[in-house]
């Protein structure tokens, strides 16, 4: 008897949750400097944004925090991701972002807009990857215009190991492996006023995507190879 999509995502995401956490107990994290990451300095909600293909030692980098929320995808990967996410103790939304005006509808892209947005507002912080499918390592409006309304912080994070397989694939994906020597950097706080145009929301978002670039790259520096 064939498993249903649910069912199947279910037990994909059990299997790829021990994964997880495996590798996150096998992985000899340095140690994360003081007062780093946002839950840290303070009780306000924040918005935590990585690299599409860099989010699996995610889990790894939110050790401590609460009331968070992660954003899937409506796609079977997303399903597996939402099983990971709960399995974890955190809440999932279900939407994406999108370069299409024809596919905002389809991604489900403005329900979780509003989604995340009273999250924010009710206390929830959220994870959510930076760049929108299919343009790898290019930061969206999205996240931006989330702080913008909310007044919420935005944070970068990049979570590496050494022991790792890189893809080529769009999105550059690193399939993490255990027994690495692993690094979590956080980024400082960014605001977005409230009162930002079109232009200055673009140009936030080009600066994140050069912050995430520098990010990652002392991350993999201070792993090694």
């Amino acid at each position: 008897m064939l498993f249903s999509p649910d069912r199947s995502a279910a037990l994909a995401g059990r299997a790829l949750h021990a994964y997880l956490d495996l590798v996150r107990r096998t992985t000899r994290f340095k140690p994360v400097i003081p007062g780093a990451r946002p839950w840290e300095r303070n009780r306000e909600p924040f918005i935590a944004l990585t690299w599409h293909g860099q989010q699996m030692l995610s889990l790894a980098a939110l050790g401590g925090a609460a009331h968070v929320a992660v954003l899937t995808s409506l796609h079977f990967d997303g399903a597996v991701v939402t099983s990971v996410v709960e399995r974890a103790g955190y809440r999932s939304i279900r939407g994406s972002g999108t370069q299409s005006r024809a596919k905002i509808l389809a991604k489900r892209s403005v329900p979780a807009f509003f989604e995340m947005r009273d999250a924010l507002r009710q206390g929830t912080s959220l994870v959510l990857t930076a760049d929108v499918p299919r343009t790898a390592r290019v930061a969206g409006k999205g996240a931006v215009q989330l702080a913008r309304v909310t007044g919420r912080p935005i944070y970068l994070f990049a979570a590496v190991t050494s022991a790792r397989v890189n893809l080529e694939n769009w999105d550059h994906a690193s399939i993490a492996l255990p027994f690495g020597r692993g690094c979590i950097l956080w980024s400082e706080p960014l605001y977005v006023r409230r009162a930002a145009d079109a232009r200055e929301v673009g140009l936030i978002a080009m600066d994140i995507s050069e912050r995430l670039d520098e990010l990652h790259a002392t991350a993999q520096r201070n792993v090694g190879r």
